[in-house]
């Protein structure tokens, strides 16, 4: 059983109802904290979710000791930062990831399953030493629509992992859970590939459906990701795809 566990989120939605999840589960004699990563801001998840928050950067030694000597699980809901080997060799880890691995292991996995028409998921797993690699303790299929966006397909993606975070979570804290090994490497997507995925050539010959697909992989709520420049003033201009599947 683990007594001591940290969360580590950038992800304030989520964070919020994971939070709730496990308020109800932890016993008498076990106690949680909630962190953020420098990326995030403090003021998002203070008065969102219920404990007291604080900012914990894992490429600071001294964080990295404070962690390990205090806590013995360490889960991450959607944290940005990569964890170092000096903390997942010392303390257990656990991810819950927004794509189904080993297909979408990596950065804004809905993007790429839309882009490259692969399935997606949710996956809940240890930390290794690679990036959404480890062993899996549970992952699920999100049906996946042609009229999702990244954004409606992210908040499917959302609801599935806090499906699987309640059906495991009472494994994980008393460390029952059983894992196994994914079928492969998979695949892998950097940010530096959703960036360079932004920038939409004015020149590119390709089909339609190939360009709605794009669009709506990039497509997400109110973020400014597809653009184009404008020849003439050399400035982004910002696109994205507003689309609705009918309701007969």
């Amino acid at each position: 059983m683990f007594n001591n566990i940290l969360v580590i989120s950038d992800n304030a939605f989520l964070c919020k109802k994971l939070e709730n999840i496990l308020i109800e589960k932890l016993n008498d004699e076990q106690n949680v904290n909630f962190a953020i990563s420098p990326f995030s801001t403090i003021n998002d998840f203070k008065g969102f979710i219920k404990s007291e928050v604080f900012i914990l950067d894992l490429k600071n030694e001294n964080d990295i000791h404070h962690i390990t000597d205090k806590y013995d699980l360490v889960l991450s809901i959607h944290c940005k930062q990569f964890f170092p080997n000096n903390l997942i060799d010392r303390v257990k880890c656990i991810n819950i990831h927004p794509g189904y691995n080993p297909i979408n292991r990596g950065w804004y996995p809905q993007v790429f399953s839309i882009l490259h028409n692969l399935p997606i998921g949710a996956t809940i797993h240890e930390i290794d030493n690679k990036l959404d690699h480890g062993p899996i303790i549970d992952r699920a299929f999100v049906e996946k629509s042609i009229d999702d966006t990244s954004g409606s397909l992210y908040d499917k993606i959302l609801e599935k992992e806090i499906e699987l975070f309640n059906k495991n979570v009472e494994a994980i804290l008393n460390n029952t859970y059983e894992t196994f090994f994914p079928e492969n490497e998979g695949n892998i997507f950097l940010k530096k590939d959703f960036n360079n995925l932004c920038k939409i050539d004015l020149q590119e010959q390709t089909t339609t459906g190939q360009f709605i697909n794009k669009l709506r992989a990039l497509s997400h709520k109110s973020f400014k990701n597809a653009y184009f420049i404008d020849p003439k003033s050399g400035k982004k201009v910002f696109i994205s795809i507003n689309i609705e599947a009918s309701k007969d």
